[in-house]
């Protein structure tokens, strides 16, 4: 299989993930290798207190495909993924979290809409390692506020996308949020600016160590929160058009 036309920038967030982190980056490399792939890998240390940064260190000493950068203050995913997309050198953008690595059978789905789509968005079939709080919390975002407050037309806004690079470097869509929520904050404007989306479906594996960020009640208040100034933010800018 000859993927050498599409060139990726694997974008990881990384906060303490030392249990992780090294799985993750080499399950994402055998991935991207069995495809024929050009790709780099681009780890963002979020102001880690444990060993992710020296085993991402020890890794990029083994691979010359992957890079690590550090935040010296915790930012958040968003932030982290503004890092990545400013020193990405590929053609395309892959939002990758340590609990998620990329399989075979999932990439080739993306891969299939690249040439004609602007954001290809993966979709969950199952959800996997929720309490019920967040859960319920997940169902009601996805569900219910997003597409009754901005009726973007796709069923999960929250997952793994892949985008054009030079949407950002050259500006056309832009995103401020550093919680969760930029990855809708990122859908939003590009319907807005009617750029080309496909959704794919993907399955999420149930995280094996530590607890995932977006579980938190805290950062469940937080982009909630987001989502709502956003909302007003935006229903201002309308009526001053």
């Amino acid at each position: 299989m000859d993927n050498k036309n599409h060139s990726i920038s694997v974008i990881i967030p990384a906060c303490n993930e030392e249990q992780g982190i090294e799985r993750a980056i080499l399950h994402n490399i055998r991935t991207f290798q069995t495809l024929n792939l050009d790709f780099e890998t681009i780890v963002i240390d979020d102001k880690s207190v444990d060993r992710t940064r020296d085993i991402v260190e020890s890794l990029a000493d083994r691979f010359p495909t992957i890079r690590v950068l550090r935040h010296e203050k915790n930012m958040g995913s968003g932030a982290a993924f503004k890092t990545g997309i400013a020193n990405a050198t590929k053609s395309h953008i892959i939002f990758a979290p340590v609990d998620n690595p990329l399989d075979v059978e999932d990439m080739k789905a993306y891969l299939s809409r690249l040439d004609v789509c602007d954001i290809v968005v993966g979709f969950r079939m199952e959800r996997v390692g929720y309490s019920a709080f967040a859960r319920f919390a997940s169902f009601v975002y996805n569900r219910i506020f997003i597409p009754l407050l901005f009726n973007i037309g796709l069923s999960d806004v929250n997952w793994i996308s892949i985008y054009r690079t030079n949407l950002f470097k050259d500006d056309v869509i832009s995103f401020n949020s550093t919680s969760l929520f930029w990855l809708v904050e990122i859908l939003i404007r590009a319907r807005r600016k009617h750029l080309i989306i496909a959704e794919v479906p993907g399955r999420m594996k149930k995280r094996m160590h530590g607890r995932a960020t977006c579980t938190r009640p805290s950062v469940i208040l937080r982009t909630f929160t987001e989502m709502l100034k956003f909302f007003w933010m935006i229903q201002k800018e309308d009526k001053n058009k």
